[in-house]
């Protein structure tokens, strides 16, 4: 009978027994909440992880312990600069991936905005879309070449993709009033569709792609957003 996961389960608890030795494995957003714990169970597994992250100083600092949970289990863990709000960032990021050109089993689009004040990336783009999609796009994309046979694509998604639609006719809220969980929600049904049209793709060459809801976790992510917000936010997930 198959292992039954909760709200409660620990990420050593839902990779117990899974030896990832041998396994190389790219996670985004390795500075603070899920991706520091994505990085640091799969490196204490032994698997060789690459964490990219905006601010390398503030990565460093976090992921310590995925560096020693990584050299006790034959791990490893190395970090790369990625700013997903800055496209000639992604693509100098994918250019250094591909130039050393070791291959990945698996990416983990992790990085992300929520809920943020109006604004935009560094490229025009309205931030949570420009960073939450477009940023993973570009990157996921430029690097597709490095994923082995029968690798996988993980995005992150949210049950907050139900506040909106993609809406392609104004991405950047120039003719509709801002609202934040409505940006937010764009953003995460493009994870879903990018991740629906990756692996119709890539799946001739045995390559998955998915979507998943990891669940309302009170992290870094909710930063701009007050108790109010996030009660909402987790509401619509349960």
């Amino acid at each position: 009978m198959a292992t039954r996961f909760g709200a409660t389960s620990t990420t050593d608890e839902v990779l117990s027994g899974v030896n990832l030795h041998g396994k190389r494995i790219l996670v985004t957003g390795v500075s603070a909440g899920i991706g520091v714990e994505t990085a640091r169970s799969l490196a204490a597994h032994g698997a060789q992880v690459v964490g990219a992250a905006r601010d390398l100083a503030k990565a460093q600092a976090a992921t310590a312990q995925v560096q020693t949970d990584a050299a006790a289990n034959g791990g490893s863990f190395e970090l790369a600069a990625l700013d997903l709000a800055d496209l000639k960032s992604v693509r100098a990021c994918a250019d250094e991936l591909l130039a050393k050109g070791e291959a990945f089993d698996v990416i983990i689009a992790n990085a992300g905005v929520m809920a943020t004040p109006f604004g935009h990336t560094a490229d025009g783009f309205e931030t949570q879309f420009g960073t939450n999609h477009l940023g993973h796009f570009v990157l996921v994309n430029r690097i597709a070449s490095l994923i082995r046979k029968e690798g996988r694509l993980i995005n992150l998604a949210s049950a907050g993709h139900r506040f909106s639609n993609v809406d392609l006719e104004d991405p950047n809220f120039e003719r509709t009033p801002y609202q934040p969980f409505v940006a937010y929600g764009r953003s995460k049904t493009a994870n879903i569709l990018f991740a629906v049209a990756f692996d119709k793709r890539h799946r001739g060459r045995g390559i998955r792609a998915a979507a998943v809801h990891p669940g309302a976790i009170h992290a870094e992510l909710g930063r701009c957003m007050d108790m109010s917000q996030f009660w909402e936010c987790s509401n619509l997930a349960l």
